[in-house]
């Protein structure tokens, strides 16, 4: 199957990369008179990046004036005065910028960690659509502090992961402050034409007003960003240049675990590998990571799962964060999966005899090597191809009697792909294919999935109507019901939408149905297949201030959700939200939701199909937010669930205060609570019942984080993120689960323990500390400490102070690890070679 991809992907590659240039996306003339057009100029000689301007070298090019604002006040002229200068050469683009201000003082310089987005200062940001096709730009970002920020947008989405090497220098003025950007050709993608037309929009926040203007007025009435850009003309004669990076990394870790009963606690290693960046062409680039390394990543998030469903933890892994756009596009790519948990790492204990032990039961999976291809055409075509190889992994059983080992196969050899093909077309619209396959040794089963994806809009950007549809495979697998493997095992998803997308007043109207056998979760993740569900949306939106008002948003929705196998009605419900934000920027948010017959559900039993029945529910919550410009801010929210049969009454609230000590040191501390009284669920049956045992419980959860920065410059940070999870399950007593999914309670005479049957006290606690020196351009030093502590008793603690202390006492792992990343970039290794 790879080899197969590899040469389709091939193809297309030769293909497309010297297809003659065609403008596909021609509007109509009245649309593209709304364009403004800024004309660039070859530089006499490259800018020295100083923060100042010299008029020999600037002062050659009209510049961009005449911002508009986007927030607020959408449509009115920017309350301070820009120009914005284009120059290139044959090695870079470059931008400067003459940011007025008629209160320079009050400009805000707020430090931040690189692509941390806007902080509390002024920004200033180009974006450059290189293929002037209204759907895809990158954009380069500046504070007024000189924290870069760096972004690649795509058809309405932002890959915040994505990083490039480039150039830039800030100095604030008597009049305002000066940015200057160089962006080489390496970093950004263009067709190798002779005559350039590109897509650009210039942006600056000026902070302390929470104004955002655009140079190419953007209206937040109209769906779509980048197709709200202007053009740059007059590049001419440029060529992409080599593309090929590499960043090798050494790393060493110390660490400590203190619940080791035997042999030393310490163990230590040294990694060495390399990231590889290759252009094939002027549209497609080659990323490998050899011998990666991911022991840096921030820590998980790990939470007390009760639901019969799986815990989706986010990606941390920057390889997998970055320039996969294209892949996560059909929602089909679950990058976790890949060196995640062995499938057969539980198992375990089920191939032991009673003399033996387990020494060594690896979590995770070794990750061998990740490779990914991607692009798009000068006519628009998406090409991408990912492939990562994890290896074997086996835990190790010890004879406790003969001292003997011998290790079990806990996860075969298994090789990940994604192909992808997505063609851009006018107006938002695409059509993308995408195709995932995990192919395993050892005879274990093997999966894949193909899917299509449509978008269509109509010409006035109004109306959209947008469909999906999937194929899933699983090959020499024995399911649900079968007892030998079967060949293959097809499943199938749709779903249509259809919408109003601009404008004040839109709707949705969405149909989505997934098949009992629809499977995808050996790539992707999916919680529950065996659906059909309708729902529709309505809003009306004010984009300019209304009232006291800077904007309101409000929203009505209703939903219906049966079975689709066998057709069995699941539930309906109903939900009214507002969001408002005030002329003094503080914003608040409400929503409403009603459950107003019967759920049946399906899953929590775990023994499909016996349903537990749902009573009638009802739920609100609101929220505020207060000005982040203020030393002093917070968020908090507040929320209620209710439903009357087992008298179920849940309560959470939050409380998330920020203090910006100076312009170098924020913290940030969140406290959350939340008591679900009388909560019903499932729990492990000592007694064998046919159809399964039911909790009544009371679950409180308190999760309190502290996370801050300490920002020394534009290069150096140090940065904290502490998270302390405690939740407990106490039951007050049990149920035996019906055929026809009410529930009947067990007596005491039949439990007389049950109310302390299977509580749980469980608590998390991390600590991720991480100084980072960026001491040259795509380089860097990182130095990280982590803590880790997971403690689950039956025991339930009432006390905060002694359930932290038991939790501090209990074994935790402590790593210290240091990582060294250096940047080559192959034309600079030339030059200094042939200098």
């Amino acid at each position: 199957m790879l080899h197969q991809y590899l040469a389709f992907a091939l193809t297309f590659t030769l293909l497309t990369g010297t297809a003659t240039a065609t403008d596909k996306n021609k509007e109509p003339e009245a649309t593209e008179l709304k364009r403004k057009t800024t004309k660039a100029a070859r530089a006499t000689k490259a800018p020295v990046l100083d923060g100042y301007l010299e008029p020999e070298v600037w002062q050659t090019v009209v510049p961009a004036t005449n911002f508009v604002r986007y927030d607020p006040h959408n449509g009115k002229p920017s309350s301070q005065h820009s120009e914005v200068y284009f120059l290139y050469d044959n090695e870079a683009v470059y931008i400067g910028a003459n940011l007025y201000d008629t209160a320079p003082d009050s400009i805000l310089t707020q430090f931040g960690g690189r692509d941390s987005g806007e902080n509390n200062a002024d920004m200033f940001a180009v974006y450059l659509d290189t293929y002037n096709d209204k759907q895809n730009a990158f954009a380069f970002m500046v504070s007024a502090a000189g924290v870069q920020t760096d972004i690649k947008l795509s058809q309405g989405r932002e890959d915040w992961n994505w990083d490039a090497v480039w150039a830039s220098q800030v100095k604030k003025t008597t009049q305002g402050w000066v940015v200057e950007m160089k962006i080489p050709y390496s970093a950004i993608r263009f067709p190798e034409t002779q005559v350039q037309t590109w897509g650009v929009n210039f942006m600056r926040v000026v902070r302390r007003a929470r104004e955002k203007s655009y140079w190419n007025h953007v209206d937040n009435a109209v769906e779509g960003f980048v197709s709200q850009e202007g053009r740059a003309i007059g590049i001419e004669g440029i060529k992409s240049p080599v593309r090929l990076q590499f960043t090798p990394y050494v790393s060493g870790y110390l660490n400590h675990y203190s619940g080791e009963t035997s042999g030393s606690s310490y163990n230590h290693s040294i990694n060495g590998g390399m990231d590889v960046k290759y252009g094939i062409n002027d549209a497609f680039t080659l990323d490998v990571t050899l011998v990666p390394d991911f022991g840096q990543t921030q820590s998980d998030n790990q939470v007390l799962n009760l639901s019969p469903f799986e815990v989706k933890f986010g990606e941390n892994r920057q390889f997998f964060t970055e320039g996969t756009e294209l892949f996560n596009k059909a929602g089909l790519f679950y990058s976790r999966r890949i060196g995640g948990t062995p499938m057969l790492r539980n198992s375990v204990r089920g191939t032991m005899e009673e003399n033996e032990s387990i020494v060594d039961n690896p979590a995770t999976s070794g990750l061998l090597n990740a490779a990914k291809v991607s692009g798009r055409t000068r006519k628009g075509l998406g090409v991408g191809l990912f492939n990562a190889i994890t290896r074997n992994m086996f835990a190790k059983i010890k004879n406790d009697e003969t001292g003997e080992t011998r290790e079990v196969l806990t996860d075969p050899f298994t090789n990940y792909s994604v192909f992808v093909l997505d063609q851009t077309l006018p107006r938002n619209s695409f059509i993308t294919f995408t195709n995932t396959n995990v192919s395993r040794s050892k005879g274990y089963y093997d999966a894949n999935v193909s899917g299509l994806k449509v978008r269509f809009a109509d010409k006035t950007n109004n109306y959209a109507i947008s469909a999906a549809g999937n194929l899933s495979q699983i090959y020499n697998k024995i399911l649900r019901g079968d007892s030998i493997p079967t060949d293959v095992h097809l499943g199938h998803q749709y779903s249509v939408n259809f919408s109003k997308v601009s404008g004040n007043l839109r709707f949705g109207l969405n149909h989505h149905v997934e098949s009992d056998t629809y499977e995808i979760n050996d790539m992707g993740y999916l919680s529950n297949n065996n659906e059909i569900s309708n729902s529709a949306s309505i809003s009306y939106n004010f984009y300019q201030p209304i009232w006291k008002f800077l904007g309101w948003n409000n929203s009505l929705n209703v939903s219906h959700s049966m079975l689709y196998a066998p057709r069995e009605y699941v539930s309906a419900s109903i939900g009214l939200s507002t969001n408002v934000r005030f002329r003094n920027f503080m914003s608040a948010y409400g929503n409403v939701g009603l459950r107003p017959g019967n759920a049946y559900d399906y899953f929590e039993a775990r023994q499909f199909p016996q349903v537990f029945i749902k009573p009638p529910a009802f739920d609100f919550n609101f929220g505020m937010s207060t000005d982040y410009r203020k030393r002093l801010a917070f968020d908090a929210s507040v929320g209620h669930w209710q439903s009357n049969r087992y008298n179920q009454s849940d309560w959470w609230g939050s409380l998330n205060p920020r203090f910006r000590v100076n312009d170098k040191l924020l913290l940030v501390n969140g406290n959350s609570y939340s008591i679900n009284k009388h909560s019903i669920g499932h729990i492990s049956d000592p007694w064998g019942s046919a159809t399964g045992v039911f909790a009544n419980r009371d679950i409180k959860t308190l999760t309190t984080t502290l996370s801050g920065a300490y920002i020394f410059n534009e290069r150096t940070g140090l940065t904290l993120n502490m998270r302390h999870y405690w939740s407990t399950a106490e039951n007050n007593w049990l149920y035996y689960l019906q055929h026809n999914g009410t529930l009947s309670r067990i007596t005491p005479e039949q439990d007389p323990n049950q109310t302390r049957y299977n509580n749980i006290n469980y608590n998390a606690f991390n600590i991720d500390v991480m100084y980072t020196w960026r001491f040259a351009p795509g380089s860097e030093l990182m130095v990280v400490w982590k803590n880790a502590i997971q403690d689950q008793r039956k025991e339930i603690e009432k006390k905060y102070i002694e359930n932290l202390n038991k939790t501090l006492q209990a074994p935790q792992n402590n790593n210290f690890s240091v990582k060294l990343l250096y940047y080559i970039d192959y034309i600079a290794l030339k030059n200094v070679f042939s200098a």
